[in-house]
């Protein structure tokens, strides 16, 4: 119906031209270009640190599991804990566990910062459509979240690439997991 077009493009555009839009558009964006990154660097990583390729492919299978755990218990912790503070400390858990990685140099430690990495991640992933729909309601909540993930496609186009040229200009990922924890 034509007319539920323009209500819907109405509500979208005034939804992200809001302060809370922009302020969540940013953190997006800014978490985008880090998350990302152990999904292309990690291997190369633990590859470099002694790990034998077919262990350091399991530290992305041990990344989906901990997102796996992170999407299922912690979403309803945060319906009681309070989503908005909730997805503040998945940010802040990515930032922390992104940190240690380069701390991490042993296999059981990557695997520690893969699972710990994975939990944060998965709760942001669970807590970020509930966290639009409290500051935007559920009507346009499709359209809403469409624009919002443009955030992450930038950054997932720009993190990694990123971190790859950082590697291969100074021969070292401590500045690419430094510039991906910030």
């Amino acid at each position: 119906r034509a007319g539920d077009r323009d209500t819907t493009r109405t509500a979208v555009r005034e939804a992200i031209r809001s302060k809370a839009f922009v302020l969540l558009y940013l953190a997006c964006l800014v978490c985008a270009f880090g998350v990302f990154v152990p999904f292309v660097h990690l291997l190369p990583y633990a590859l470099d640190h002694g790990a034998k390729p077919g262990s350091a492919v399991l530290l992305l299978s041990v990344i989906g599991i901990g997102s796996t755990a992170g999407r299922f218990c912690l979403g309803p912790l945060a319906d009681r804990l309070g989503r908005r503070a909730s997805l503040a400390a998945m940010y802040g858990g990515v930032a922390a566990t992104l940190a240690l990685w380069g701390a991490s140099g042993q296999f059981w430690a990557l695997a520690l910062f893969a699972l710990a990495f994975g939990v944060f991640y998965g709760g942001w992933v669970a807590l970020l459509p509930a966290v639009v729909m409290d500051y935007f309601g559920g009507r346009h909540l499709g359209g809403i979240i469409g624009v919002l993930y443009t955030s992450v496609a930038f950054g997932t186009l720009i993190g990694p690439v990123a971190a790859g040229y950082a590697y291969d200009l100074g021969g070292s990922y401590a500045l690419p997991i430094i510039a991906a924890a910030a």
